[in-house]
């Protein structure tokens, strides 16, 4: 086998200016690689600006367009009638305890409690 063109001069100066070549066309087509994705990223990052100023316009508006509410005030402290203490109140009116009795033990107003035994009685009572 003779590889002695391999060794010779030129020989080596040409294999070596392809692969300088090689690796100038590779780099040259890295940078417009990168220069196109620059470009790309920079009209996503400016149509995202444009789209989170809108964004902030909107709840601009929306925040000038709310109606704000009173706070509601402390005074008005209403204990209602939950199951359990419905359930209670019924329970002691059964055994006979007068309403006075009964709203002063579960700390509801009278009207209240007169109230619930008269819903009770309209439902008890059959429909004609």
């Amino acid at each position: 086998m003779n590889i002695d063109w391999l060794l010779a001069p030129v020989t080596q100066a040409v294999i070596l200016g392809a692969g300088l070549i090689g690796s100038l066309a590779l780099w040259i087509s890295a940078k417009i690689e990168a220069r196109r994705a620059q470009k790309t990223f920079e009209a996503f990052r400016l149509s995202t600006q444009t789209l989170i100023k809108d964004l902030a316009g909107r709840v601009a508006e929306i925040g000038e367009a709310a109606v704000s509410y009173p706070a509601p005030s402390s005074s008005m402290t209403v204990q209602g009638l939950n199951l359990t203490t419905r359930t209670k109140a019924l329970r002691m009116h059964r055994r006979g305890e007068n309403i006075s009795s009964i709203a002063a033990a579960l700390e509801v107003r009278q009207e209240e409690i007169e109230l619930l035994l008269k819903l009770e009685r309209l439902a008890e009572t059959p429909v004609v």
